[in-house]
């Protein structure tokens, strides 16, 4: 009698056990291969080609970074992990690492936009030196630290968004850059695209 708490590959017709998920798909590690090399080429292929649309981002992030988890859990994990299936998976983790890494950085805008920030009791008025749909960068008078939360107001149509400031750097004398990361509204600076 098969046991049935042993979890099987989701692909129709295989009976192998499941190595590991994706998109909370249970693979067996041929199955696993099969579909994460596949499916990170399409995505480096409309990656080339700058066809993954906004909509199409955030769900080729979630895939990417699931491709990119499992593949070190089963290259650490897997004992008798033959060694053409562990050069494909750290094929498959470094371009998937890259693609994502790619397509993080979304494309910037030289714009100057001013803006209201305030990060506890500081509150100042600045200017963005560039934006993207989920961040700016910004010059500040004051430098804040690393991971801290900060409101944005845009002074021109009084918006305003959660933000938390992903680097900080000095510009010029006086003045800091800070990366500022949207957290609560997409496209806030109304960009095409």
């Amino acid at each position: 009698m098969p046991d049935s708490s042993v979890v099987h590959c989701s692909w129709m017709g295989c009976e192998q056990p499941f190595a590991a998920k994706l998109q909370e798909r249970p693979l067996c590690m041929g199955h696993f291969l099969q579909f994460a090399h596949g499916r990170v080429a399409t995505i480096q292929q409309m990656a080339a080609q700058t066809i993954l649309t906004h909509n199409l981002l955030s769900e080729t992030r979630a895939f990417l970074s699931d491709v990119i988890s499992q593949t070190a859990i089963l290259a650490t994990q897997t004992r008798l992990l033959a060694t053409a299936q562990r050069d494909d998976l750290m094929q498959i983790s470094k371009a998937a690492v890259a693609i994502y890494q790619k397509i993080q950085r979304e494309a910037r805008t030289d714009r100057r936009v001013p803006c209201l920030l305030r990060a506890g009791r500081v509150s100042e008025t600045c200017f963005t030196v560039n934006i993207s749909p989920r961040g700016a960068c910004v010059e500040i008078a004051h430098p804040l630290t690393i991971g801290q939360r900060i409101v944005l107001e845009r002074i021109d149509t009084k918006r305003s968004v959660q933000g938390l400031i992903a680097w900080m750097k000095p510009s010029r004398p006086g003045k800091f850059l800070a990366g500022v990361e949207i957290l609560n509204v997409e496209n806030f600076w109304v960009l095409d695209g």
